[in-house]
């Protein structure tokens, strides 16, 4: 497990010139003396798929005693270091992570409705693919459940320099491969061009390794993230391109370790990686802590992605200024680390967490990438557009424990605006004006191994449905709100569609899959855990969900659905073995209903011509078995 904590908070970046300024002061007050300071050497409280496992060193057994103020101590944001006596010894290079291995079945995930019809043409969409044997022209098709099994090497290695100074990497080694995706001379291709046998069972039961673009998506090592961090008697200096981490992890969230909660989620996908510059400090003479972050957030097209700067330079160069995004972080917040806060509760007193993170974005200009592919020469008089984009988010979070209960909360505005929208098929600009939250609420009983809650949340929403309107994923989402004509809709010229980030998992179907991220919704979820021996835990949680604007729902109506999800968990050492069902019974909100008239269509869901099977009814209801294995060092 990581050692170092990772900073929690997300970045942004500005204007070239004043962020230039500012990474200037940090690497000046990084000159005035050498570093004296030393940075910090289940289940996933969102969902019920994702395993999560407390990081770092178990504590002892026992209520520790409060920790001594010392002066020079500062924290690597947002978590303090451990106290003296928790310290481990120094080491040069230290290495962590995990390896894992996952199984997924998938019954019924389509809801019964047709994503196409068997010619390939739309017929209004589902929220999940079918499989490929439901196209066959038999009269009896193979139309069968989806399973899976995939695997990921962690690595994150730290280098410490010395006691203050450290770089850290993270790379993932055959990250998340299908078992069986990249057998012996499959490549990409037609198959004349690639020589495959006439039958998969005339191969040689060999795997090759992973090639981008040749037998995968991904080459078999992939390297995520590289960043410094150095501890000067000022603050805590980080540059390079790190994880990103605030509050709850609603909005911004790093997927994997969780530098506040404490745990590490082996289920994670995605994660929020930023490039960026920061320097964070504590308030003289209080016990806030206070960040400023330079975030280059898109510098869109560079040198070596187009044939304009090719054999030009030693290295990269950006191809115009005026067409990044560029952003400042700005932070307050009195933040424990994870063990004190737990120390503190454990002890009787009340431990009280709280933060806000403010984000101002800006763009001035962009391209029109598309039908661009990389070396290309990109036409700028046709293709360099205005946008005009500001967006300002604050972010607010607090977290309170005392005795058997803990509450936590997080609340996100996104507000703004973007002017210039016509290479997007938007007529006119649109103020941007967001909103999502989320309030949990836990206690704990029978010495501990009880853990009783609920929780609940939403994400504002727009009027527009998907496109096709059937496939609920966010990845098919009408974010800019255009209609058919590929104008703005009528009357509304606000972008309101708030998304919670992919890793903050709920549930293991609706929102997880069908759905991707919480938007357009509000939730309530009950939960209890309980701990059957130190080994063997018990999850188990009810998911409700509802529209917040049933216009843009399949079925234009307002319940999504219920969701009840088990979980149990073997956990000896670095070994997790872990088994979950879910099943979701959705409403009508997830359905397809038929046309109101013929002169004017509503719904547009279609009937596949070849087979006549209709794609309009009531959803079905959905299982999932799924499995977990791993190791985590």
């Amino acid at each position: 497990m990581p050692k170092t904590p990772v900073l929690p908070m997300p970045y942004s970046t500005r204007g070239q010139s004043l962020r230039g300024v500012v990474i200037g002061l940090c690497l000046v007050t990084t000159g005035v003396a050498e570093a004296q300071i030393s940075p910090g050497g289940g289940m996933n409280p969102g969902g019920m798929g994702g395993p999560a496992q407390p990081a770092g060193e178990e504590k002892k057994e026992g209520v520790a005693e409060a920790a001594p103020k010392t002066p020079g101590l500062l924290p690597t944001t947002p978590a303090l270091p451990p106290p003296k006596g928790r310290r481990k010894r120094w080491k040069l290079i230290e290495i962590d992570g995990y390896f894992r291995l996952r199984t997924d079945w998938f019954k019924n995930f389509h809801l019964g409705f047709l994503d196409r019809a068997r010619n390939g043409s739309d017929l209004g969409g589902a929220p999940f693919p079918r499989a490929m044997g439901c196209y066959t022209e038999s009269a009896d098709p193979p139309c069968k459940n989806l399973s899976s099994a995939n695997m990921r090497l962690r690595l994150e290695p730290t280098i410490n320099l010395d006691e203050g100074t450290s770089i850290h990497i993270q790379a993932d080694v055959l990250d998340n491969l299908f078992l069986g995706s990249t057998p012996v001379n499959q490549r990409f291709g037609t198959y004349n061009d690639i020589n495959l046998p006439p039958l998969g069972a005339f191969g040689n039961n060999n795997q090759d390794p992973p090639q981008a673009g040749v037998n995968s998506d991904r080459d078999s090592i992939v390297i995520k993230r590289a960043w410094a961090e150095v501890a000067i008697p000022l603050g805590i200096l980080k540059f390079g391109r790190m994880p990103n981490h605030w509050g709850m992890g609603i909005f911004s969230n790093s997927g994997g370790h969780d530098p506040i909660a404490g745990t590490y989620d082996l289920d994670a996908d995605y994660g929020d990686t930023v490039d960026r510059v920061s320097f964070s400090a504590l308030i003289p003479g209080t016990d806030l802590r206070a960040m400023l972050a330079a975030d280059w957030a898109s510098t869109r097209l560079v040198s070596n992605q187009t044939a304009a700067g090719e054999g030009r330079e030693g290295h990269p160069f950006d191809l115009d200024d005026t067409d990044d995004q560029d952003g400042w972080i700005g932070v307050i917040s009195k933040m424990d680390s994870p063990q004190e806060f737990k120390d503190k509760v454990d002890r009787g007193d009340v431990s009280f967490n709280y933060g806000i993170y403010f984000e101002y974005k800006t763009q001035s200009w962009d391209n029109d990438l598309t039908g661009f592919s990389l070396g290309q020469n990109l036409n700028t008089v046709e293709r360099f557009v205005p946008r005009d984009l500001k967006t300002y988010t604050p972010d607010l979070w607090a977290k309170l424990g005392y005795g058997r209960w803990q509450f936590e909360g997080e609340f996100v505005a996104q507000l703004g605006s973007i002017n210039k929208l016509s290479d997007l098929g938007r007529t006119t600009g649109a103020d941007i004006r967001k909103y999502g939250g989320a309030l949990r609420v836990a206690w704990k009983g029978l010495e501990g191994k009880l853990r009783l809650g609920i929780e609940g949340g939403g994400a504002s929403g727009d009027q527009w449905d998907n496109r096709p309107q059937g496939n609920t994923h966010i990845s098919n989402a009408n974010l800019l709100g255009t209609c058919a004509t590929g104008d703005a809709c009528p009357n509304d010229n606000k972008l309101s569609q708030f998304m919670f980030n992919r890793e903050y998992k709920i549930d293991m179907i609706l929102w997880r899959h069908l759905i991707g991220a919480v938007t357009n919704a509000g939730y309530v979820k009950p939960f209890l855990g309980y701990e059957l021996s130190k080994s063997i835990g018990l999850r188990v949680a009810n998911i409700t969900s509802f529209a917040l604007k049933p216009i843009a729902t399949p079925g234009n109506s307002t319940m999504y659905g219920t969701e009840f999800n088990a979980d149990i968990s073997y956990s000896a050492g670095g070994l997790r073995i872990g088994l979950a069902y879910g099943v979701l019974f959705p409403f009508s909100a997830m359905g397809h209903p038929v046309d109101e008239s013929t002169t004017n269509p509503v719904f547009n869901y279609g009937t596949d011509p070849d087979t006549m099977q209709s794609n309009t009814g009531s959803a079905g209801t959905a299982h999932t078995i799924q499995t977990h294995l791993s190791l985590t060092f």
